[in-house]
């Protein structure tokens, strides 16, 4: 029996020092020290959703939570033009205004949490430091999707590579300041990048099951989670169709001899998921994507930057349309090729991945993978360009691959550099991970984010918006922000005064407006004299006309907000 226990022991002590207990053991280490990263980080740098189009998504998971409906208490003059224009009803529907604008998924995942923690709405009304709804569900499932993508990480440097290039690129990608920024921002971007790594990790796998010989069921049900994780991706943000053609190219030309069907079941997937809301779209507002193939119409001009969601009587034509976009193309592809396209992966992993191009590796699908990748980035450039700065993030869905490919090519170096003392390798190595994650540290390191007011202050929000009664219609300059934390039906601000007294008069009564520092920091005289802003300049100096139906009113802040109202309420 002694001998039995004391081998025991033994076995203990051998899987503690060399065993599984020891892959254990580092493998928990590493989870606390991502954990740690995720705690600081959050904590340092989240004060508060500071996007537009975060808030947006989140007021319509909020109504898929409420309603069940893809409503939208975020009423843009330009989809009530859309909906006159195209729907079958040719109604406004200003009571219930339904969502043309964003997909499906983000919204569907940000209800699902909002429905598990739906006592943190009750806790909205207090001063507190972070809406709660964000702090619980909005920044979690943004840092649950990118641990998800990390492992995908993993898994594609392992299958193209080796051991040592996954476990470093992952660690990499978890000490990325890009990460963890677009984590916290409350945008789909995190979601969207898990499921368009997990197309590309699929059609990998499809690729390497066709080349080895495996059995035809394996690469087929490969193609088709590659064409199901596309759709998801397309679902959550449309624009992710850009990197469609190099996914498809890589499965053409992977498995050349089937290239026909294996096409067709990959697109066959993707129509048949995206399909229902397509018919959902086509049904509700008349066209397939609704309102958001028109956004791209947005100025360039940062003064004037959603002139066209602004205005309710819209006259386009093909010269017109061709004539704005053009130039936004053109300063768009400077601006990212100039600007963003260097700070795809934090530090000197971009450079990396870039002379990887002009090195020829030993495996086939490497080189495939790599310039398929190549092919996505070409057609995301000018998506990105003519939708405006926000879709500027597209192309942080490749940072995964620029993180592989650096990691890779660093150890091809690292191996040429015939280091035979390890305690030189660990050194470059060490300074190869400081030198990525020196974003990431300069970033943790003081002075901390500040809230994200002006102009976003929940309090000062929840206060006004609480003064009109739930089936109040609001005026307002951030109608994104009044839905979310005012949880009110809010009318994007007219373009002009004009068209503010055509929706007051004959759609639907306005009874609260509110502008903030988003119109009174503007220029002077380019938008607010002379500008887009001039018909509202009067208001803002408080030279309410006659007839304006909001005459009562207070300001807020610093004296840089002012809400206007049809009588006293406070």
């Amino acid at each position: 029996m002694a001998r039995v226990f004391e081998s025991t022991i033994q076995d203990i002590v051998y899987n503690v020092d060399v065993g599984i207990g020891l892959r254990l053991v580092k493998s928990g280490l590493y989870l606390l020290t991502l954990l740690s990263i995720i705690v600081l980080y959050t904590a340092t740098q989240f004060r508060g959703l500071k996007e537009a189009e975060a808030m947006d998504l989140a007021q319509v998971g909020l109504s898929v939570m409420e309603q069940g409906r893809f409503t939208t208490k975020q009423i843009r003059p330009a989809s009530m033009w859309y909906l006159i224009e195209h729907s079958k009803s040719k109604d406004p529907q200003l009571r219930e205004h339904p969502d043309i604008v964003n997909p499906p998924v983000y919204p569907l995942l940000l209800a699902g949490g909002f429905k598990m923690f739906r006592n943190a709405f009750s806790l909205s009304t207090a001063p507190v430091r972070v809406f709660p709804p964000e702090q619980w569900v909005v920044v979690p499932l943004g840092h649950l999707f990118s641990i998800l993508t990390g492992l995908l990480v993993f898994l594609i440097a392992r299958t193209l590579f080796d051991n040592r290039v996954a476990l470093l690129g992952i660690t990499l990608f978890f000490l990325s300041n890009t990460v963890w920024a677009t984590s916290i921002s409350g945008t789909a971007f995190s979601v969207v990048a898990f499921w368009m790594t997990a197309a590309w990790y699929c059609a990998l796998i499809a690729s390497n099951r066709y080349q080895a010989g495996g059995r035809a069921l394996g690469w087929i049900i490969a193609t088709a989670l590659a064409g199901l994780f596309c759709a998801l991706g397309f679902l959550t943000r449309y624009g992710s169709v850009a990197l469609l053609p190099g996914i498809a190219l890589l499965l053409g030309l992977s498995l050349r001899k089937h290239s026909g069907k294996v096409l067709l079941l990959f697109f066959g997937v993707f129509v048949l998921t995206i399909a229902p809301w397509l018919v959902r779209n086509l049904n509700v507002s008349g066209g397939l994507f609704g309102l958001a193939p028109y956004l791209a119409l947005n100025g360039a001009d940062p003064a004037v930057n959603n002139l066209f969601e602004r205005t309710l009587a819209q006259e386009l034509t093909t010269a017109g349309v061709l004539s704005q976009l053009r130039p936004k193309l053109m300063l768009g592809l400077a601006d990212l090729y100039s600007n963003q396209l260097p700070t795809i992966g934090d530090g000197i992993l971009v450079g990396f991945f870039f002379t990887t191009f002009f090195y020829s590796f030993a495996r086939d699908s490497v080189r495939r993978l790599r310039w398929c990748l190549a092919l996505g980035v070409l057609v995301t450039l000018p998506v990105a360009a003519l939708y405006g700065q926000p879709s500027y993030r597209l192309l942080y869905l490749f940072l995964p691959f620029v993180v592989i490919y650096a990691v890779a090519f660093f150890y091809i170096l690292l191996d040429r550099m015939q280091l035979r003392i390890p305690i030189l390798r660990m050194g470059v190595t060490g300074a190869f991970l400081g030198l990525g994650a020196i974003p990431l540290i300069l970033t943790l390191l003081p002075p901390r984010t500040d809230l994200p007011y002006p102009p976003y202050y929940p309090p000062y929000i929840t206060r006004v918006s609480h003064m009109l009664n739930p089936d109040e219609l609001m005026c307002t300059d951030m109608p994104w922000a009044t839905a979310w934390y005012g949880n009110r039906a809010s009318l994007l601000l007219p373009a002009t005064l004009d068209e503010f007294y055509e929706v007051n008069d004959y759609m639907r009564r306005v009874s609260g407006l509110y502008f903030t520092t988003l119109t009174r920091d503007r220029e002077y005289v380019r938008t607010l004299v002379t500008g887009p802003y001039r018909t509202w300049f009067p208001i803002l100096e408080g030279r309410i006309p006659s007839d304006f139906p909001l005459n009562k009113g207070f300001q807020l802040g610093n004296l840089d907000q002012l809400f206007l109202t049809d009588r006293q309420r406070w």
